[in-house]
């Protein structure tokens, strides 16, 4: 009957991703790439003053025909990027499964069998940590429902496996902590027993993202210190540290561009820098700390703090003794999970990429284990307390309260894009007209962004803005309108007015939309605004 109960939070999650799956209505740029360099054939182009159907653009986002479980060529074309490839490898496999389709539901699909092993792998940590049945339920329920999972789910990036790399990650700690007695003395069970796993699982999730190397190396710092100081196991502790260093080498061997990756690059060099400015420290732990307040707790965290700190105050002034001589028998297992999870999220907070509330992905691989964290604390509180059969749920309706205005009020789930149903029915309504794409020659791979507007045209005219040469193209210049996709270029204004002048039947310019770094516009016969200044 409990496991039931534990199976049923979890059906009803997947749910409740599924239902906001079918309101995700566009894509982050960062989505596209995940089609793009996972499922490429030629590889994307923007030819200056040439057409392009719809089907090339399309193939390069679907796994064509006789095109699919190509792994090497989705290895090479991460190396040339900032990304390890194991997450492209599992999403390009469930492409190929399903061979000319280009749809969200296999990027959703492919993050909720992460999910589900997410689920499985934090309620078999919570079972290792003891905590009671009624707490782990709402741990589960209180995750799984979260508007930061969802949107865990909802981004078709590599951070749900993650976090299920992680959730392994911390369970095979605590097992390690729990059953090292069984095998200290024998190194080669020790090895095969404890450490393998933690080496397999370890050099799957750094293949996974980069980050993964945040946590596993501030948990298996804390485990190593507990067997060298507590335990007094120097053996023990070097098999232990070799072993995981050995994972991380055989990393590098399988996939040599990770030390560009981390040491140079674009993204290696801009976090490494961000790493060693002092100056920013409290800048951004104040930022991800309110992002974390705001969309995991509902901006209820202050309020969880403050009932803590009563528990603790209340707790000291009942008792007789000096504070410093009250027990909190914190165990190991908690201690390192601490360890982890803390580390990951200051070592995040440094390196990680300033965008908003999308910042929150960075971030959403430890969410799960804040959440058990602070909840086992206002547990433990109360039970030292004696009153945690009143305590706890208190706590669980105000951090329910919390959850539900998190959805209600804060529409705190991201990664929908409700925004874009307007612009792609714009597009669908025009697909007869004639559809320019201007690109910045500096930028052109920024043309991703518009992949779902562009596919509802049978094809695209592209051009270089910065090609001031008079258009000849037929097709363009006799065009009774034009709906233009402009990119921001120091010669943008030039660009629509070489393109205005070049069309015999058109002579004005409406703007329809504007977002970062596009502007959509529509030329037209009927003057409403003429574009006949060029840039002095």
């Amino acid at each position: 009957m409990k496991k039931s109960i534990v199976y049923i939070i979890l059906i009803v999650s997947v749910l409740f991703s599924v239902f906001f799956g079918f309101q995700k209505s566009g894509f982050h740029e960062d989505e596209y790439y995940t089609y793009f360099s996972s499922n490429r054939s030629q590889g994307l182009y923007q030819p200056d003053r040439e057409w392009q159907d719809k089907q090339t653009i399309f193939d390069e986002f679907s796994v064509k025909p006789g095109e699919g479980f190509n792994y090497g060529l989705v290895k090479l074309v991460q190396s040339w990027d900032v990304h390890p490839p194991i997450y492209y490898f599992i999403f390009h496999t469930v492409c190929s499964m399903v061979p000319s389709t280009f749809t969200k539901w296999t990027g959703l699909i492919t993050n909720l069998i992460a999910f589900v092993i997410s689920f499985l792998a934090l309620f078999a940590l919570m079972k290792r940590l003891r905590l009671p049945y009624y707490v782990m339920l709402f741990v589960l329920g209180f995750w799984g429902l979260n508007p930061q999972t969802v949107s865990c789910n909802m981004l078709i990036r590599m951070y749900a496996w993650l976090t299920a790399a992680v959730f392994i990650c911390a369970y095979l700690h605590v097992r390690f902590i729990q059953e090292y007695d069984s095998y200290k003395d024998d190194l080669k069970n020790f090895c095969v027993k404890l450490l393998l796993p933690i080496a397999v699982v370890s050099y799957i999730g750094v293949l996974i993202q980069y980050f993964y190397i945040f946590f596993f190396g501030c948990i298996g710092f804390a485990l190593a210190v507990w067997m060298f100081f507590r335990k007094k196991d120097f053996r023990n502790t070097v098999a232990y540290v070799v072993g995981c260093g050995l994972s991380m080498v055989l990393a590098v061997i399988t996939y040599p561009a990770m030390l560009h990756h981390l040491l140079g690059g674009y993204r290696g060099t801009g976090a490494t820098g961000s790493m060693f400015d002092v100056k920013n420290t409290f800048m951004r732990l104040s930022f991800f700390t309110g992002l974390l307040n705001d969309f995991v707790f509902g901006g209820g965290l202050t309020v969880l703090a403050i009932m803590l700190a009563v528990g603790v105050a209340y707790l000291v002034a009942t008792r007789k003794e000096r504070f410093d001589k009250i027990r909190f028998d914190i165990s190991a297992e908690v201690a390192i999970l601490t360890a982890g999870t803390a580390g990951y999220f200051f070592l995040t907070t440094k390196a990680a990429l300033l965008v908003g509330s999308a910042s929150n992905r960075y971030e959403m691989p430890i969410y799960g284990l804040i959440i058990l964290l602070v909840m086992w604390a206002l547990y433990y509180v109360a039970e030292k307390i004696g009153k945690d059969r009143v305590c706890v749920p208190i706590v669980t309706i105000v951090m329910l309260a919390f959850l539900i205005k998190g959805h209600v009020t804060g529409n705190n789930v991201l990664f929908l894009y409700k925004e874009d149903v307007d612009k792609i029915n714009y597009a669908r309504a025009n697909s007869g007209e004639v559809a320019v794409v201007m690109f910045n020659p500096a930028t052109p791979h920024n043309v991703w962004r518009l992949t779902d507007e562009l596919l509802q045209y049978d094809r695209v005219f592209y051009m270089n803005e910065e090609n001031l040469d008079p258009l000849t193209e037929q097709g363009v210049v006799n065009a009774g309108k034009i709906v233009l996709y402009v990119a921001d270029d120091d010669y943008k204004n030039d660009a629509i007015c070489n393109l205005v002048k070049s069309c015999e039947k058109l002579d004005s310019i409406r703007e329809v939309d504007s977002e970062d770094m596009w502007t959509t516009c529509e030329i037209s016969g009927i003057t409403e605004h003429r574009f006949d200044t060029p840039r002095e």
